[in-house]
């Protein structure tokens, strides 16, 4: 049964899960190191902005990293080394780093504040004659309104709605807020320079805000260097999905973002093995799940853009469990695959996947690999029966399989639905938390 009154639940499950509590510290920490230095600044007319620029760059830089594809690659082979002998509770803990994403947008948002604090304190300066500089003025002003852009669309509510203009934006604006960055730090670094008699040059490298800003334009620069145009052959599973066969070969457990217009948008799959057994390449599958992949089913490209190094996600830390459980609905089963069909797969699972018409739409050889790997899979036709009651049937697969935790693969709604209901009776439960 459930363990804990439903306004706890919610409050320990929902609005206080760990993404919101890395998002909290992080801002809460930055929020306090804010008001205890404007406190010690007696006088606001000679606070130094190089301090508050190197606040603003420092996590900036640490949002920027944090979502780099080699940190979390990092992060998730540190999860595995962990072994499957170490108790149930911090293997559970440590399974939640997959919502490292809330250290991303606490930096993010705490780099705003900062900037926000650097723009009225130089306004402040400007107005009382301290501070001349109506360049530098004017590009902190773009700055701070280009990084507020970028935050407010990133709101959940508004990214899930208007998810296209929200990665056109991240990106673009992104971009354009390192240029001006560079821009304002080499005028402020001219104007200091003129005051000490000294060069530009030597005034940069002595402050941590210039070399935060080298590391975050690499960071930046970075994902690109490994862009690359892979061919793909497209199998046809049905109306309503496709499979994209390639050549290259990619680690176990992993995903990649294709593309057609590199700079526009990208869209993240998991990859599964061959089926077959070839020794290199994979493939992925993509269903009828929006415009973008309508028109994927419907009329498949030969060639995608890669971008990146592929990395892995939330599926992948169920190897620190000895038994799981993997729940799916519809095309989710092609994220699913790429644990289940592994040959270097070393956990035990129970599968349920429902969706309409499973085997006519992914094909034979999707529920052959499937039954591969629990040939006592729960395989539910959905079109025919009726929508199952998703999360009694997760529980009681759970009690029967004596599992360790519960992996859930579905639309954002159903997933929640399902992890909330598990965690609320203490069983170790996970699924993605769409935070990008």
């Amino acid at each position: 049964g459930k363990r804990q009154p439903r306004p706890i639940r919610l409050l320990r499950h929902t609005l206080w899960n760990v993404y919101r509590r890395l998002f909290s510290f992080v801002f809460a920490a930055n929020a306090v190191a804010l008001i205890v230095f404007l406190c010690k600044s007696s006088d606001i007319l000679h606070i130094d902005v190089w301090n508050l620029a190197t606040a603003a760059s420092a996590n900036i830089f640490v949002a920027t990293a944090i979502r780099q594809d080699y940190v979390q690659g990092l992060l998730y082979h540190s999860a595995w080394l962990v072994p499957q002998s170490a108790p149930l509770r911090v293997r559970r803990i440590i399974a939640k780093i997959y919502e490292n994403g809330g250290v991303h947008s606490g930096c993010g948002v705490a780099g705003t504040l900062w900037f926000l604090a650097l723009t009225i304190i130089l306004s402040v300066q400007f107005a009382r004659g301290v501070f001349s500089s109506k360049a530098v003025l004017g590009l902190t002003c773009i700055l701070q309104a280009l990084l507020l852009l970028i935050v407010v669309l990133a709101y959940p509510a508004l990214r899930a709605k208007y998810h296209n203009h929200f990665e056109v934006t991240h990106r673009f604006a992104g971009w354009t807020v390192i240029i001006l960055f560079w821009i304002e730090l080499g005028l402020l670094a001219n104007a200091m320079a003129q005051m000490d008699h000294t060069t530009a040059g030597l005034v940069l490298v002595k402050q941590a805000s210039f070399w935060f800003l080298v590391l975050i334009t690499i960071h930046a620069i970075l994902p690109w260097l490994n862009l690359r145009r892979w061919e793909f052959r497209a199998e046809n599973l049905s109306n309503h999905a496709v499979r994209l066969h390639f050549r290259h070969s990619v680690g176990p457990y992993t995903g990649i973002a294709i593309s057609k217009s590199p700079l526009f948008e990208w869209h993240p799959f998991a990859t599964m093995p061959s089926l077959k057994g070839e020794p290199t390449g994979g493939s992925l599958i993509v269903s009828d799940a929006g415009d973008w992949t309508k028109e994927t089913v419907k009329n498949p490209c030969k060639y995608y853009w890669v971008k990146g190094i592929p990395k892995p996600g939330v599926l992948g830390l169920s190897l620190m469990f000895k038994r799981v459980v993997i729940v799916t609905t519809g095309s989710g089963i092609g994220p699913c695959l790429s644990i289940i069909a592994s040959p270097y797969r070393q956990m035990a699972c129970r599968i349920l996947w429902t969706g309409p018409k499973p085997e006519q739409v992914f094909g034979p050889e999707v529920v052959n690999s499937v039954r591969r790997a629990d040939p006592n899979a729960i395989i539910i036709d959905s079109r025919a029966s009726g929508r199952p009651n998703m999360v009694a049937l997760t529980y009681r697969l759970y009690v029967d399989a004596a599992a360790e935790a519960v992996f859930v693969i579905s639309n954002p709604a159903l997933t929640r639905k399902i992890v909330y209901s598990m965690e609320s009776r203490g069983i170790p439960a996970f699924g993605p938390i769409w935070d990008s």
